[in-house]
């Protein structure tokens, strides 16, 4: 979408539009640079362009305070819809010029040592599958069969924030605790 200013041109007295560029979405820039929404956004967390805010139960990766301030990005938030935030010219610059190169510091970090045969593993499963997993399903399954992994371990081959990671094992745990509960009442 294209942003403009509108100015007074002091010499003719009329209202001018000038344009500010071609302003994108997060989504928008995950399609430009090819891959899909979650890992673009694990990208840019990583670059220190969004961060996680939690407000009213609801998480959200936002722009930083920094990226704002510094007019790269502006954070929409419309009475009744999703809160969503559009990042400007010379913010997409910046980003392009870093982007592979965070990239490959993320794979590498999600190859290490336990974190890489648990990415690995997943993935064999997943192919194996009719049906795509959930988020959820996949924190899971990594719970259960990657148990000493850590949240932040598993938040990076899930790509998602750790907040998340936590959320839903927390929700695991509760239900494991209901599950052992009911089945020692009933024995």
């Amino acid at each position: 979408m294209e942003y403009f200013d509108e100015v007074l041109d002091r010499k003719t007295g009329e209202i001018v539009r000038i344009s500010k560029g071609e302003w994108i979405t997060i989504t928008e820039m995950a399609m430009s640079f090819g891959v899909g929404p979650r890992k673009a956004r694990a990208i840019l967390r990583e670059m220190g362009v969004l961060q996680i805010e939690d407000r009213g139960g609801h998480c959200r990766q936002r722009l930083t305070r920094w990226i704002v301030q510094r007019g790269w990005g502006k954070r929409h938030e419309p009475k009744g819809r999703y809160p969503f935030d559009v990042i400007g010219p010379e913010a997409q610059q910046w980003i392009a010029e870093r982007w592979v190169k965070t990239v490959e510091k993320l794979h590498d970090r999600t190859l290490e040592g336990e974190s890489g045969s648990a990415a690995y593993a997943l993935q064999q499963f997943k192919a194996g599958r009719l049906h795509p997993m959930r988020t959820q399903q996949e924190i899971c399954w990594l719970l259960d069969h990657f148990p000493s992994l850590s949240q932040p371990e598993i938040a990076s081959i899930v790509e998602v924030s750790q907040q998340l990671v936590s959320k839903f094992a927390g929700i695991r745990q509760a239900q494991r605790d209901k599950w052992h509960e009911w089945q020692r009442i009933a024995a």
